[in-house]
Order: C-alpha cells, then structure tokens, then sequence
C-alpha cells in the first residue's frame, strides 16, 4: 500500500545556514572530465533513463540544470531514496525541485542530480545493504550507473557526491567505503553508518544530520519503534533499516572520524535554535566529519519544502536550519565547486 513506502521517505535533521561558518582552506581536486564531455550535449531538465546491471534492466531520474554549460564538466549529486520511488525522494530531498522561494537548488550550482529507482523488497522498496543474496547487487548497479551518466553527461569525476536519507543513507554510507574513489564526499538524513569492515580507499569529507526524536532510526541507535502498530508483514520488513539495530548518529561520526585520522573530540558550535554542529577536525585531507544535531527532530529533512503529506507519519518539518544550503556549502567547500 502507499503508505509502506511513503513511509520511510521522510528524512529529518540538519540543515542550514552556516555562513558564520569558515572552512579552511583546502586544495580542491583536479577536474576530470567525465567521457561525456565530448558526446552530444545531454537536454536540460528531468529525464528517466534505463540501463542494464547485473542482467536486470534497472532505471533512474535524472536531472540537467538550465543554464548549465554543456562542455564544462559539472557536478554530480547521486541522491539515495528510502523506501520510495524516485519521485518521493525528489520531493523530499528538494534538489530539482523549487524550494519556498522557488529556488530549483540544482539549477542554482549547476549540478547533475540522479535518483535511481531501488527494486528489491516487498511492499517498501529498499535497497541491498544487508547483502541479502537473491536480492539484485546494489553496488555493482551504482557502479554501472556512474559509468552510465559519466558516459552520456558532461561531468567532473572528481566532483562526485553521494547522499541519501534513512536507508538511502546507510546504502550510500556503504558504498562510500566500498567506492571511496568515485566520491568526494558523503552526506546522509538519519542514516550515517559504519559497517565493522569500511576501509575507504581515501580520506572522504562526511556530512550527516539526526534528530533526536527520530522515532523510526533513532538517534542514539537500536531498533526503532515508529513503524510500530503499521502490521507490516516479515516479508516487507525483510532488509529494513528500521527493523534493525544500528550504531547512533554520534557513534557513527565517531567510526568515520577515525577513518579519516580525526582529532578524537569534536568541537560544538550551536548555529542556530536547538541545532548544534558537531566537527572533528585535524582529518587526512582536510577530510572533516560533520554531524548536526537537531534537537527534538524527527525523521524529516530539514528545511524541505515536499513532506508536509508525510508529517502525520514522520513528524514536522525542522526549519531551524536548511539542509541543502548545508549541503551544497560543505560539498563546495571540499572540492572548489561554487556555486
């Protein structure tokens, strides 16, 4: 029913304004262009492409900013659904879409955006981050489907950057250890996570937001207890993010610090009400590790301007801070992209 998958796609915490805020200074990464470049120049807008992984025919949105120059190698957001298809996760996430100024984000720092379209689960649509074996290989079909954009967009390989919420998080923090190489950096909404075995080929810059009240991934890890009382079948809930016990958002900060060769104790700045930023610096790379903390947060994506039909089931909306503002001023931060 709808209401399964409406279920996990709402992602709550962080975001925001951090203009107060000032990196240092770094040496951003040599733009490589992607073999799109010399292709015919790829229409501006949103567009469902297909591909073949792992022989499954496999699908995703993608979107090309107005305005973007065709020849000049542009960045790539890869964003990570929960539970939904690829139209909730746009809407909640909001990076094609207008914004409560009608600001479309995407085509503000001329980046690429895909969302691929998870297969495997019953009822909730979710991806294979438990390894489960007769479900399809979800790393292996974001690997093809980098090369399947890079093949056909003008993109900077270098500029490549992983995102998701819930699920799509823990799936994207996965491949982040798995794929170090083909990402600059990792951002998640409710779903950082460390797996005991991550061993990133590099240093990479990692960004993610919790509420404290997130009632389906909780903030400080165990099994959560918001889809309680739904009477979701076991067959639904098999490879659930939801169903399982997990590391809290502090402890897998923590895990991530110490990948990159962090300074052990993060520095506390609160940049707005109720949300505190956490940072551990001194990393490899100047690859820092950020967590915000929305206080009294549930499982929404801060600032989002698409979940008000999700609040009865997630919770409200945190518009203390705005997430992809955050976002997109870590991810210029670290690799040179300006926006």
């Amino acid at each position: 029913m709808r209401r399964w998958w409406l279920f996990t796609v709402a992602a709550g915490l962080l975001l925001a304004s951090c203009a107060a805020e000032q990196p240092e200074v770094r040496t951003p990464p040599t733009s490589n262009a992607s073999p799109g470049c010399t292709a015919a120049p790829t229409a501006s807008g949103r567009t469902q492409e297909s591909l073949s992984s792992g022989g499954r025919d496999r699908s995703y949105a993608r979107y090309v900013p107005f305005g973007l120059d065709a020849r000049k190698p542009a960045p790539l957001v890869l964003d990570l659904t929960a539970y939904s298809p690829a139209t909730v996760e746009e809407s909640i996430s909001g990076f094609t879409k207008p914004d409560a100024a009608g600001k479309v984000k995407a085509d503000d720092v001329g980046a690429v955006v895909i969302t691929p379209e998870p297969v495997n689960g019953q009822g909730l649509l979710t991806w294979n981050y438990k390894n489960i074996p007769w479900w399809t290989d979800d790393q292996r079909f974001v690997s093809d489907l980098l090369d399947d954009v890079e093949r056909d967009a003008c993109i900077d390989t270098s500029r490549v950057l992983v995102m998701g919420f819930a699920v799509g998080g823990v799936f994207g923090s996965i491949v982040a250890c798995d794929q170090a190489d083909r990402f600059a950096a990792l951002v998640t909404v409710s779903g950082l996570y460390s797996p005991d075995d991550c061993a990133p080929a590099k240093p990479l810059p990692v960004l993610s937001f919790h509420g404290t009240a997130d009632r389906f991934v909780p903030f400080d890890g165990g099994v959560g207890t918001g889809a309680s009382g739904l009477a979701l079948s076991d067959a639904t809930t098999e490879g659930l993010l939801f169903m399982s016990a997990r590391p809290g958002a502090l402890a897998s900060s923590q895990a991530w610090a110490a990948h990159n060769g962090c300074r052990s104790d993060p520095v506390d700045d609160a940049v707005a009400q109720g949300v505190t930023r956490k940072a551990w610096g001194g990393c490899r790379g100047g690859a820092d590790v950020v967590l915000y903390v929305i206080e009294g947060g549930e499982h929404t994506w801060p600032g989002s301007n698409g979940m008000s039909a999700l609040t009865d089931l997630l919770g409200p909306v945190s518009n203390a801070v705005v997430a992809n503002d955050v976002i997109w001023d870590f991810f210029a931060a670290h690799t040179g992209v300006h926006n």
